[in-house]
């Protein structure tokens, strides 16, 4: 319900605060958040965007009691600094799905660590994409709303045929 509701309004931006970093707004949260610590030379990886980070980029996860799947944890380097926050899976080659890297949250911290308002903010945007492409039209009805990766919300695919939209999720945290 809360992904269709999504689709069929677009949503203003939160307005732009700097200077709030990942790591200050997970260490306010009352409840701890896990770290998911990568090796060394692994970080840059996710760094240049790559969003799903497998389980052999991982050097150790700190956190009592340890993330279950579908909880939000930080992504850290090796001196545990965040790299950026995404949902855990511990049934997956890919224990975690990044969600936002940390440049994004200083620049917007509204969605650091909240999956409701990070899916808001980018279904959003997909639809404003769509309409500037000039979808649907009196061409095509049917088109690809949520491209997984390309819109930057891993794993979740919606796609819209006339007045339905199809979901379909290759990941858990869907």
């Amino acid at each position: 319900m809360l992904l269709s509701s999504r689709l069929t309004r677009c949503l203003a931006l939160p307005p732009l605060t700097t200077n709030t970093t990942l790591q200050d707004i997970a260490s306010n949260q009352s409840k701890g958040v896990a770290k998911v610590i990568l090796k060394k030379g692994k970080t840059q990886l996710f760094r240049d965007g790559s969003p799903m980070v497998y389980s052999g980029a991982v050097d150790r996860i700190i956190g009592r009691p340890p993330p279950k799947t579908g909880d939000v944890v930080l992504v850290a380097d090796g001196t545990q600094k965040p790299i950026g926050w995404g949902l855990y899976n511990s049934c997956s080659m890919f224990c975690v799905r990044l969600m936002q890297l940390e440049e994004e949250v200083s620049g917007d911290p509204s969605c650091a660590l909240n999956v409701e308002k990070l899916l808001e903010t980018r279904i959003d945007a997909a639809i404003r994409l769509r309409k500037s492409l000039g979808l649907p039209s009196a061409n095509t009805n049917a088109y690809r709303l949520v491209n997984s990766e390309g819109d930057r919300l891993s794993g979740l695919i919606v796609d819209v045929f006339g007045d339905l939209a199809v979901i379909a999720s290759s990941a858990a945290w869907v």
